[in-house]
């Protein structure tokens, strides 16, 4: 068995022919494939790409065999090709332009809760940095998989206040966007809903109001009737959303409606019709007893 340390808490090791990850002595995951070095000399390639992921989407076809006949690399070829990577990396602050973002994030991520104080700085300001420039995709891959939960109160305050104009803005063209279409683009509204419920549930934000404040006054009827139709507690029971949270942030919703739609007849359809199918409905929160709301919980 080969075996190269890179740092107290990052280390390779080639097992049955297999590059392998270790972070603080545990199996983080196999290396399927060899990163190729950017060829320097390509002047087109290297004005274009600022990072790996750059490359890796332009030098894709590149790589591509003639007449179908494969190339195969022997392992140990292989092995030190990623520990040369993740060497220069390493000894370049963990710099997120020199390997895929695929690679990067849950490393730094494993390497932080290892106790990796580099990495956890970096960790930290990449995910801000790209909360910053509202790249809806990456926003929602750290969201969902708890990235921000390396963040305390201060810093976590902090990053949202910053990211929130280019996300609210980001997010409303978005909507703008698909809701010319809504039964082509049903998919991706409700992709964009969800988003939108969990940063307002989980971080006690209000931006499904902003969002419609920013509509045209012609769109923002289609928008509420989507956004409560979208609107269901067993949407969120698996990011372990109270429901006191979610029964809370609702009624919020439903006053801010009652003072823009006098005639609410048509309104209280829609919550039939929407989060009354939730399982936990309004109807039934007698059976829960006295529903109150904790900012805490």
């Amino acid at each position: 068995m080969l075996k190269f340390t890179i740092n107290d808490f990052l280390e390779l090791r080639l097992e049955d022919g297999k590059t392998n990850i270790y972070v603080n002595d545990e199996l983080f995951m196999h290396c399927k494939y060899l990163l190729l070095n950017v060829p320097v000399n390509d002047i087109e390639i290297s004005q274009e790409c600022k990072s790996i992921d750059d490359a890796v989407e332009k030098l894709d076809n590149s790589f591509e065999f003639k007449d179908n006949i494969e190339i195969e690399i022997p392992p140990e070829v292989q092995f030190w090709g990623h520990c040369s990577n993740l060497q220069a990396w390493y000894e370049n602050n963990y710099n997120c332009s020199l390997i895929h973002s695929n690679l990067a994030f849950p490393l730094l991520k494993q390497l932080t809760k290892s106790g990796d104080f580099l990495a956890g700085k970096v960790f930290k300001h990449e995910i801000a940095k790209r909360f910053e420039k509202g790249h809806l995709g990456i926003i929602q891959f750290f969201l969902y998989y708890g990235y921000l939960d390396f963040f305390n109160g201060e810093e976590l305050e902090l990053l949202l206040e910053v990211s929130t104009a280019n996300l609210i803005n980001n997010l409303t063209n978005q909507f703008k966007k698909y809701m010319e279409s809504t039964l082509d683009n049903y998919r991706n509204i409700k992709g964009l809903m969800e988003l939108v419920f969990f940063i307002d549930l989980k971080y006690n934000k209000n931006f499904i109001i902003k969002i419609f404040e920013n509509l045209a006054e012609k769109a923002k009827d289609t928008f509420i009737r989507l956004a409560i139709l979208h609107l269901n507690y067993k949407e969120f029971r698996n990011y372990k959303i109270p429901y006191g949270r979610f029964y809370y942030y609702f009624e919020q919703i439903v006053d801010f409606l009652y003072d823009r739609y006098p005639c609410i007849d048509e309104l209280v359809k829609l919550l039939d019709s929407g989060f009354y199918n939730a399982g936990i409905s309004l109807d039934e929160k007698l059976s829960y007893g006295t529903v109150s709301y904790n900012k805490n919980v």
